[in-house]
């Protein structure tokens, strides 16, 4: 009996053990802290009560409720299509929007209001019938774009959104970190929210996790998807998530958006790859510490820097490392503008940080230039900020800075 009792828990011990495993290698794991993989944002959803059902490209459904089906884009020329069993009147809301890009209706009469980067939409579907809702660039094959990371969600963040539209971009790639203190994410919000043009964020490892708490649900509740792409213009954006550890490396919605990524050569219409993400996959810097370098783990970009470069990416924008430069390894140029604090502004007593400028146009490949970033003193109204001008013994400045930020 006690030998049958042993096989028993054994026989368990092995079974549960294996389907750990199986999960672990079909989910992926994610740390810190350790969970599985969490899932990709939703872009389908029926609506409680009325039954019509909604499909998006190139937006996520943030809720649906009383007050109708709200998503927000992620991508600058996205694609809705609702569908219906019987008569229903509908109505949508869509954030995050070119105050340009222009709506093409087929199947419907709608509605359309824009304020900002929201627009709202109303209009009524018949029985069995499918609308397509289509926005689309004036001209989307000439464009400007900025891209900058570790701004936080305060002062610094709303100054790099007003330096972008200054500098004439359509849209800005933020490579990541707006979550450094407590409540940023929430001003990180409303200063996204109240921009002047749409902002694609990278996942950023404060925005993953903060102090060992997962906290990456409020990202992609409020802000984006951890993994995406979008083309416009003959270049496909890639948004890879590098926020935290993946094991393995191959798995979860990152895995499967880089494995299903065709030859650049077999992507119709495409003529450029550019990725944005958080982590570079190298520190370009002379760092004697690896642990101290930041970058991709080792592990994860000996596997990810080959699957992007056999596919035919050419550059990569990255943030987590605090400077501006460009280095180019294995075939693929790294842009890393990680400067969206301007520490170094104040480091040095004079601006000196820059933001990365893309321009786009028809048949050539993306052309970058580095602009200052021109952050003002008042800007710098973080506690992070604060914390440099404290170590530096700064106190005058500290004093005048505290007393601005009120």
């Amino acid at each position: 009996m006690a030998v049958s009792l042993k096989r028993l828990v054994v026989t368990v011990l092995v079974v549960a053990c294996g389907a750990l495993g199986a999960a672990v290698y079909v989910k992926g794991v994610r740390f810190p802290p350790p969970q599985f993989e969490p899932p990709p944002v939703t872009t389908t959803t029926v609506h409680p009560g009325l039954d019509y059902r909604v499909s998006a490209t190139g937006a996520y459904v943030q809720a649906s409720d009383a007050h109708g089906v709200r998503f927000r884009a992620f991508a600058p020329q996205p694609k809705i299509t609702v569908a219906a069993p019987r008569d229903a009147e509908f109505s949508m809301q869509l954030e995050n929007m070119h105050p340009r890009a222009r709506l093409d209706v087929k199947g419907a009469e709608i509605n359309e209001t824009t304020q900002g980067l929201v627009r709202r939409l109303r209009g009524r579907i018949s029985p069995g019938a499918t609308v397509a809702l289509k926005w689309r660039l004036p001209d989307p094959g000439t464009y400007r774009f900025t891209a900058i990371g570790d701004t936080g969600g305060a002062a610094e963040l709303r100054w790099a959104l007003k330096r972008s539209a200054q500098l004439g971009a359509d849209f800005m790639l933020h490579l990541g970190d707006i979550n450094y203190t407590a409540g940023e994410f929430p001003r990180a919000v409303a200063a996204l929210n109240s921009a002047a043009l749409p902002v694609y964020v990278a996942i950023g490892n404060h925005d993953f996790h903060d102090a060992g708490r997962s906290v990456h649900e409020f990202f992609t509740r409020h802000i984006g998807p951890r993994n995406s792409s979008f083309a416009l213009g003959g270049v496909r954006f890639l948004n890879l998530d590098t926020a935290a550890f993946a094991l393995p490396s191959s798995m979860g919605p990152r895995g499967q958006l880089v494995r299903d990524l065709p030859p650049l050569a077999d992507d119709s219409g495409i003529r450029e790859y550019v990725v944005f993400t958080h982590k570079p996959l190298s520190d370009p810097r002379a760092v004697q510490d690896p642990g101290y370098a930041h970058a991709l783990g080792s592990r994860e970009a000996r596997w990810l820097q080959p699957e992007l470069s056999r596919r035919g990416v050419g550059s990569l924008l990255a943030g987590h490392i605090h400077i501006a430069t460009e280095f180019e390894r294995e075939g693929i140029k790294t842009y890393i503008s990680g400067q969206g604090l301007a520490h170094a502004d104040l480091i040095v007593d004079r601006p000196v940080a820059r933001i990365l400028v893309g321009e786009v146009a028809p048949g050539q490949a993306v052309r970058y230039r580095w602009e200052p970033l021109a952050m003002p003193f008042e800007a710098h109204c973080s506690p992070r900020g604060w914390e440099v001008l404290q170590a530096m013994g700064k106190s005058k400045a500290l004093a005048e800075l505290r007393e601005g930020c009120q």
